[in-house]
């Protein structure tokens, strides 16, 4: 199996994998990111860039300490029901292979991140644009049965050459990895 199409989910463990990450230039956040998923991602920001949006990476690969401690935190602030919703279990998060990203926005000198930028246009853009670049929005809005997770449209997955079969066919990861 092609090793960008990994499955890591609230049912799937991460396990060791052998990805060399890079660390990025973003200016938002110390990230670091497997290395064609960083290379495909400054090409989307180009892109998106020319379209006139800004977007930067806000993170990526983590560690399964750095994980315990954001699901801790989200938990205290926003309590057990949404973090379960929006945040993986340490062990069980895709940013612990280096292939997941969240971005952020950058407009008029200010970061949007997350929730900050729900109903932004550069949203759409990026979801109609994403799978010529390899990725995929892990978390799309109406699989939440399947993913687990509530929508996210600033997270993406790279999977490679096959992010537009996904993307054209209205699937999230686990449907396609079932069809194969």
């Amino acid at each position: 199996m092609d090793k960008y199409l990994i499955l890591v989910n609230k049912n799937h463990k991460c396990k060791d994998n052998d990805f060399h990450l890079s660390q990025t230039n973003s200016l938002y956040a110390n990230v670091f990111l497997e290395e064609k998923t960083y290379h495909q991602f400054l090409k989307l920001k180009e892109y998106v860039l020319k379209q006139g949006y800004e977007i930067d990476l806000e993170s990526g690969y983590r560690s399964k300490e750095e994980q315990e401690k954001i699901f801790q935190e989200v938990e205290k602030q926003k309590g057990l029901d949404h973090t379960l919703k929006y945040v993986a279990k340490p062990g069980y998060s895709e940013h612990q292979t280096g292939l997941a990203l969240d971005f952020c926005l950058k407009e008029n000198n200010q970061y949007y991140v997350d929730f900050a930028m729900q109903n932004h246009p550069v949203l759409k853009l990026i979801a109609d644009v994403a799978p010529d670049f390899g990725f995929i929005i892990r978390y799309p809005n109406g699989k939440e049965n399947i993913t687990g997770y509530g929508y996210e449209p600033w997270h993406l997955r790279y999977v490679g050459y096959r992010a537009k079969e996904i993307a054209n066919n209205n699937l999230t990861l686990e449907e396609y990895l079932e069809r194969m």
